[in-house]
Parts: structure tokens; C-alpha cells; sequence
């Protein structure tokens, strides 16, 4: 057997997890799937539940939130690049997600774990709408809770069900683009400020005169 680390077993602990839920994530299936014994499990981590409970949450849900800048530039670019970032983590624990989510009902405590990444991504999105509507490139009535709400949960809706219904779901070449440039259309974005739009336009018509 190899030398057991609390890191290698929570990976391994995860897996099984994703494949098998946590009722049938067995004390004796991690063990295998990280190649120690059981006694080493119950020592390290006392419980199943304490093992399994630090292995969603650590591995799955208490993931380090993708950048965004807190000074706008080429929003279009920087939301695309974000968005890609996000939904390349929701595919990547996509079978761990739904075995949360399958279990719920049962065990409400995971609740509180499975909305650490989710949270942290729309409180950071909804401070960059805030900066783009603070230098005057969105409309004055957009609202950055409803339009980050729109982003995620169409980054969320697409990576949980294209496996199951691509057909109803744009092109994957074209994630995260479409939902992106849907979102900026939702807030009535703009490249440049308010102040430099109307400049732009004064400037036009005293050239018409």
C-alpha cells in the first residue's frame, strides 16, 4: 500500500463520491480507490460522514473563484474568458453535482457546502455589472443581480444538461459566447461610457450643420 496523505484520500474519496453517491461511497470502496486500509480512513478522519463531508466540500464546492478585474476593459472579452473558466469547473464536477444535488432531501447540512463556489462566482459577476454600470456603459435601469443570475444559470443549465439534450442548447463551439453577448444585450452594454457616446454624437451632428 502506498503511503497515505489526507490529500490523496480526499481525492479519492471525491471519486467515489461522483460515481456512487454518498450512500454507497463505502468506507471500503475509498479505501480501495486511494489504496490503504479502513483503519486508516476512521484514524485520519474519524467517520465516514467527517471524510466524505471535507471531500465535497474541498473537492467540489470550495473552489477558488475565476478573476474578473475590478476596472472594466473589453468587457465582452474578459466576461467570455470568465465564463469559460466557470463552465469548464461546472463540467468538470458535473457527476459530483448532481450526486449532490440527488441528495439533498436527505442530508439539507450540504447545502450550506454546495453553494460556496456558486455564491462566490456571483458576488464577484455582479461587481464587475456594478463597475460597468458605475462608468456608464449599460443602461440606467440594468440590474446586475438579474443579469448575473441570467449568465450563471444559463452556464449552469447548459453544462448539467448537454449531455442529456444537446439538441435544445446552442452549438458548444458557441459557449460561453452566446450566453455572454445575450447577458451584455440584457444590461444594454456599451464599449465606450455614456459621457463619451454622447460627445461622439455631438460631434456628428455639428459636422452635419
Amino acid at each position: 500500500m502506498s503511503h497515505p496523505t489526507r490529500d490523496h484520500i480526499l481525492d479519492a474519496a471525491a471519486k467515489v463520491f461522483a460515481e456512487h453517491g454518498f450512500r454507497g461511497a463505502t468506507t471500503r470502496l475509498i479505501a480501495e480507490a486511494a489504496d490503504v486500509n479502513e483503519v486508516t480512513l476512521f484514524r485520519l478522519f474519524g467517520s465516514k460522514d467527517v471524510l466524505l463531508g471535507e471531500a465535497i466540500r474541498t473537492r467540489v464546492y470550495e473552489r477558488e473563484v475565476s478573476p474578473l478585474p475590478e476596472t472594466p476593459g473589453d468587457a465582452r472579452a474578459e466576461l467570455i474568458a470568465w465564463a469559460a473558466a466557470e463552465y469548464k469547473q461546472i463540467v468538470a464536477h458535473r457527476a459530483s453535482i448532481r450526486q449532490g444535488m440527488s441528495e439533498l432531501n436527505e442530508r439539507p447540512e450540504l447545502r450550506r457546502c454546495m453553494a460556496q463556489g456558486p455564491l462566490g462566482g456571483y458576488a464577484r459577476l455582479q461587481r464587475y455589472i456594478n463597475a460597468l454600470m458605475a462608468a456608464g456603459r449599460c443602461a440606467g435601469d440594468a440590474d446586475a443581480v438579474n443579469a448575473a443570475a441570467m449568465l450563471l444559470g444559463a452556464l449552469f443549465a447548459d453544462a448539467m444538461g448537454r449531455d442529456m439534450m444537446p439538441e435544445v442548447l446552442p452549438p458548444a463551439k458557441h459557449v460561453p459566447h452566446a450566453y455572454v453577448d445575450l447577458m451584455l444585450a440584457g444590461i444594454g452594454y456599451s464599449a465606450r461610457p455614456a459621457a463619451v457616446r454622447r460627445r461622439s454624437a455631438s460631434a456628428r451632428a455639428k459636422r452635419s450643420a
